[in-house]
C-alpha cells in the first residue's frame, strides 16, 4: 500500500487521510487496519445502517469525510461534531 498523507481540516479540527475520495482498499485499511481483508463481508452491514456508498460520479470512490462522520455517529460521537453555534453578526465600533 502507498504511503498515506494526512491533513487537518479547518472547521472540524480533524486529521484525515487524503485524498478525500478513496477506494475500498483504503477504506478497509482505515476502518479495520490489520483485518482489512474482512471489509467486503461487513461493508453491506454498514451500508444498511446508513453508511455513505461509493459515488459513481467519481469512479466508484467514497468521500472520506462523509465516511468518518458516519463512523463517528455510529459510535456515538456525533455530539462532538456540532462545533460552535452561530452567535450573530459581528459588531465593530459603537
Amino acid at each position: 500500500m502507498g504511503e498515506f498523507k494526512f491533513r487537518v481540516i479547518p472547521g472540524i479540527h480533524r486529521l484525515i487521510v487524503t485524498p478525500l475520495y478513496v477506494d475500498d482498499r483504503i477504506v478497509a485499511e482505515i476502518v479495520l487496519g490489520d483485518r482489512a481483508d474482512r471489509w467486503r463481508e461487513i461493508r453491506g452491514s454498514f451500508e444498511r445502517q446508513g453508511m455513505p456508498t461509493a459515488r459513481r460520479s467519481v469512479a466508484g470512490l467514497y468521500y472520506l469525510p462523509a465516511l468518518l462522520n458516519f463512523f463517528d455517529a455510529h459510535e456515538g460521537l456525533a455530539a462532538y461534531q456540532e462545533g460552535y453555534p452561530e452567535d450573530g453578526p459581528d459588531k465593530f465600533g459603537p
